[in-house]
């Protein structure tokens, strides 16, 4: 899916802020450079002045990257200077310095561009995961107690203590899964096998996001969609989960849409935004899983070995622990719709360097390669002959 209510609901959908990015970047071991660069006019169409900041999709503020082993981000370029500010989350927030009105007539366009260096190390190859089996998982009761009590209660969109008997349906589903099950990988991987199954990814982008109850119901859901529907599921058998997102690189993704009755247009150029669950399974600690772009039916632990994060050239921007984005993003969307303002983004991918060392395994370089010289059919065609090669090393291993 691209995360396109994430990526507009701050105004643009990513930058880094210089003060605690080193610079230059660091360039050790094996890596890939990306420029990215994000562009968002806001005209104001009507006869009256309109506040910026009453609804998200127009607030000039944005996510910040976060910096860690596997990424390092710098700011290269912007429009406006930015004061720095952290979310509900714990997400770094950065706050245009601008003008929080817009007079009749009139139109404001925020820009941003960086440079992110993705490590390609150990932990983002699939051929050097760590090994999972059910014989090395923890038992629930091997969670530390701090996390069960910050990340399985009802909270954001994940409302598994809600009375509707939609959300009745969501814990039913989980505790018949799961079946009393102490182990935590195996409960993990029974949610996992069974949204791979029966949720269908949707044919037809729709302008609002669908809370988990609802993508159970109608058995239909996107990246963070299928993920939300884990998370609520993890919750209620009390294993630690959260959501987390990014954007990753699609070498061959030129793409323009219009949304919100034609209130928001987008042009994309070699970026999709995407969204993976994070479950905490002992002894490992916190997995992704990633249900759209890893999970295979013929292997499920692709969901977690092959997710988006540790094996494709993915850009980590935030974690969501408490905020409700899903209704908070539904509401500023239909708020949008009945204004006149009007909302077009740019936004764009692009690799400008790769470690000239790269040459760790036996088709890592390859990978790479293939993700910036030939495209998404082709990225296609190998990623499904990687999976079934990596299916017939596993299948004798779980």
């Amino acid at each position: 899916m691209k995360l396109i209510y994430v990526a507009s609901l701050l105004l643009v959908a990513f930058t880094s802020f210089a003060a605690t990015i080193p610079s230059p970047l660091t360039s050790t071991g094996y890596y890939v450079e990306y420029d990215l660069s994000f562009s968002t006019t806001i005209t104001n169409k009507g006869s009256s002045v309109i506040s910026l900041t009453s609804n998200g999709l127009t607030n000039p503020a944005i996510f910040l990257f976060p910096n860690g082993t596997w990424q390092t981000v710098r700011l290269s370029s912007r429009s406006h200077d930015i004061r720095v500010d952290q979310d509900r989350d714990g997400n770094q927030i950065g706050i245009f310095q601008v003008e929080q009105t817009l007079q009749a007539g009139q139109s404001i366009t925020v820009e941003v561009s960086f440079i992110a260096q993705l490590q390609l190390s150990a932990t983002r190859q699939l051929e050097w995961n760590p090994e999972l089996d059910y014989s090395s998982s923890g038992r629930k009761q091997e969670i530390p107690k701090e996390l069960v009590e910050k990340y399985c209660v009802s909270a954001g969109p994940w409302r598994i203590n809600d009375p509707n008997s939609s959300w009745q349906s969501v814990r039913e589903l989980a505790y018949r899964l799961a079946q009393n099950e102490t182990n935590v990988l195996r409960a993990v991987m029974q949610l996992v096998i069974w949204v791979g199954q029966n949720i269908k990814y949707p044919a037809v982008t729709k302008d609002r996001i669908l809370p988990p109850n609802e993508t159970l119901s109608s058995l239909e859901g996107d990246c963070d969609e299928q993920a939300n529907l884990i998370i609520s599921m993890c919750r209620t058998l009390g294993i630690p989960a959260y959501l987390q997102s990014g954007c990753v690189y699609l070498p061959a993704k030129i793409s323009k849409e219009s949304r919100f009755d034609g209130h928001l247009s987008s042009k994309s150029d070699r970026i999709g935004w995407h969204a993976w669950a994070m479950i905490y399974v002992p002894p490992w600690g916190w997995i992704p899983v990633d249900m759209t772009l890893g999970y295979s039916k013929e292997y499920p632990f692709l969901a977690i070995q092959g997710a988006a994060i540790q094996t494709l050239s993915t850009v980590m921007s935030n974690n969501y622990l408490v905020t409700d984005y899903v209704s908070e993003a539904n509401r500023d969307a239909e708020e949008l719709k009945h204004t006149v303002v009007y909302i077009e983004e740019k936004e764009s991918m692009k690799p400008i360097a790769i470690s000239p060392d790269y040459q760790a395994t036996q088709g890592a370089s390859t990978t790479t390669m293939i993700l910036i010289a030939f495209g998404v059919a082709v990225l296609g065609a190998y990623v499904a002959v990687r999976r079934k090669a990596i299916t017939k090393k596993k299948r004798s291993q779980v």
